[in-house]
Order: structure tokens, then C-alpha cells, then sequence
């Protein structure tokens, strides 16, 4: 997870976003495995190509504001935040 949220942040030049990258991508995935919203990793790598098109183009300034806009959008952003905490070891 740490390598794709690092892969994210520079390729979004956002590097103090690291942690938020992560957090985005490991909460898709419970979503995902738990079924609790199976199509999260899919809707996640969606809004991801989309601020990766909006920087190509230039029509984008703060792309970890525009992956969060479009993330809440979908609904994900509450589902996220309202999962339960876990840790792995």
C-alpha cells in the first residue's frame, strides 16, 4: 500500500498527501474484500485516472482535492470514514 500511495503522491506532486493516499486505497480494498462495497477499488481507480487526466491537461491544481470531491460524489468518503477501525498485524 505504502509504495502505491508513495507512487500517487509524486505522481499527483502532492508528497505531504502520502498518509491520505494510503488511507484511500487500504479502505477501497477492505471495501472491496468485505463486500461491504464490492466496486470500491473500481470507483477508487476511476477518480485516480480522472485527476491523472485533469493534471495531464492542466486543468487541474489540487488533485488530492479533486480525488476527495470525487470520492464523495460515489459515497465513499462516508463509507470510509464510518468503517470500523482494524489493524493487521
Amino acid at each position: 500500500m505504502e509504495e502505491i500511495a508513495l507512487g500517487l503522491a509524486r505522481g499527483f506532486r502532492d508528497p505531504g498527501s502520502t498518509r491520505f493516499y494510503a488511507w484511500v486505497i487500504w479502505h477501497a480494498f477492505r471495501a472491496h474484500i468485505y463486500g461491504y462495497r464490492p466496486d470500491a477499488m473500481d470507483i477508487v481507480l476511476w477518480a485516480i485516472r480522472r485527476v491523472s487526466e485533469g493534471l495531464a491537461t492542466g486543468s487541474v491544481r489540487r488533485p488530492g482535492a479533486l480525488l476527495v470531491r470525487l470520492l464523495k460524489e460515489q459515497g465513499l468518503m462516508d463509507l470510509f470514514r464510518q468503517a470500523p477501525s482494524w489493524r493487521v498485524a
